[in-house]
Formats: C-alpha cells, sequence, structure tokens
C-alpha cells in the first residue's frame, strides 16, 4: 500500500480514536476521497484503495464498539 494512503488511513483513525472528530462516517468519507483522488492520478491501485478502506473500516468499528461498551474512556491506543 502507498505510504500516502497508509498515512492517510492513520490520520484518519487517530481523528476519531483520539474524540477530535466524532462522526466515524465523517473520517471514513474523507478517507475514502482522499483514496479515490490518488486512484485517479494513477499513484495508487483500485487494490490499494479497497484495503485501505476495509482496514480503516475495521479499526472503526472495534473503537466504536469499545465506546459502546466503556463510554467512559474514549481515547485507545490501538494503530491501523
Amino acid at each position: 500500500m502507498s505510504p500516502d494512503l497508509k498515512a492517510d488511513a492513520q490520520f484518519a483513525f487517530n481523528q476519531y480514536r483520539t474524540g477530535a472528530v466524532t462522526d466515524p462516517y465523517s473520517v471514513l468519507d474523507a478517507h475514502r476521497l482522499f483514496a479515490v483522488e490518488l486512484l485517479c492520478d494513477d499513484l495508487v491501485t483500485a487494490d490499494d484503495v479497497r484495503e485501505s478502506i476495509h482496514g480503516l473500516i475495521a479499526v472503526l468499528n472495534i473503537v466504536t464498539d469499545y465506546r459502546k461498551t466503556h463510554p467512559t474512556n474514549t481515547v485507545l491506543s490501538e494503530e491501523v
């Protein structure tokens, strides 16, 4: 996977993990748009985009599920 794509996925995840952005769909949409831009510029493959988006969805689901069961602890230390 492209370093730019990986860095953006990590940034998006950290924005949600730390609570800077509270809507997981917002961070996913921002990352998706960045990934599509890279794809349109032929800097990544469709497989890279798919892998990145699916990975981000997976970790966002983990954080969201954790927050549902532990509502007072909103900051996690997981990485993408």
